[in-house]
């Protein structure tokens, strides 16, 4: 059973291929994603799927890495990666759509309980989600 933990939405006024090119410039990730100090794809070439991202994050004062893999690179309107929780599997993804003369990013994680400690620690993750 995978659920939907939750979806946030933006509106950027850019043409969606510009968007997705500037979310795919990881030395401006740390501008725009939460928590990301650096992210830096591990192989050099394109990024697609299968690539592997070394991603150092800022948390509570310490520095936390870990390397995520890349599920779908579909220029210009999808990007999906594996989540990187020890009690849950699923994956993180970003949609993106021409909207007006802008366009709509979707965001949004889908987990399955992987241990003891997701199934107890999903119902407190449903009630925060938005």
């Amino acid at each position: 059973m995978t659920i939907r933990l939750f979806k946030h939405t933006i509106w950027i006024a850019r043409p969606r291929e510009e968007v997705f090119d500037f979310f795919l410039d990881f030395s401006q990730a740390s501008r725009w994603r939460s928590y990301v100090r650096e992210m830096q794809p591990v192989e050099p070439g394109p990024v697609k799927a299968g690539s592997r991202i070394n991603v150092t994050l800022d948390l509570l004062g310490s520095e936390y890495k870990y390397e995520l893999t890349v599920l779908a690179c579909e220029r210009p309107s999808l990007w999906r990666h594996h989540s990187n929780e020890s009690d849950f599997r699923g994956h993180v993804e970003y949609g993106f759509s021409p909207e007006g003369t802008g366009t709509r990013v979707d965001m949004s994680m889908h987990v399955q309980p992987a241990s003891f400690y997701g199934w107890l620690g999903l119902p407190l993750m449903l009630l925060r989600r938005s």
